[in-house]
């Protein structure tokens, strides 16, 4: 919610899904670059922008992920980096509704990530 407007008119300049999703990449990194090599956002680590399949499935699990979360939990920072990234998602995949797919977006085949486990993020948001 802390960057909520600052999110919403950088990515309202943007042209293309493309470049919605790189700046998912970039913002990202900012919020969780520092702290994926420590312990607290493991979870975090394996989200992917690279396709809209794939932005679309690291939301619904960070989705699945902040749901199971309790008023308790928002003590701790990496909690609340969390539920930044989720609202971060939540941002380019409106602005990424309201432009056209990419021509290279037809014709990528669907692939869900896959968590530093192994299992499918639906396998661990289960």
């Amino acid at each position: 919610m802390m960057f909520d407007a600052i999110w919403t008119a950088s990515l309202e300049p943007l042209k293309t899904r493309r470049e919605v999703r790189s700046y998912l990449a970039r913002g990202l990194n900012d919020l969780i670059g520092h702290q994926a090599k420590q312990d607290p956002s493991r979870e975090l680590a394996g989200l992917a922008t690279g396709s809209d399949r794939e932005v679309i499935d690291s939301y619904r699990f960070l989705e699945a992920l902040c749901a199971s979360l309790t008023a308790r939990d928002a003590r701790y920072a990496s909690i609340l980096v969390s539920l930044d990234v989720r609202d971060l998602f939540a941002k380019a995949l409106q602005r990424m509704k309201e432009l056209p797919p990419d021509a290279r977006e037809m014709l990528t085949p669907r692939t869900s990530p896959v968590a530093p486990s192994g299992q499918t993020r639906q396998e661990v948001a289960a």
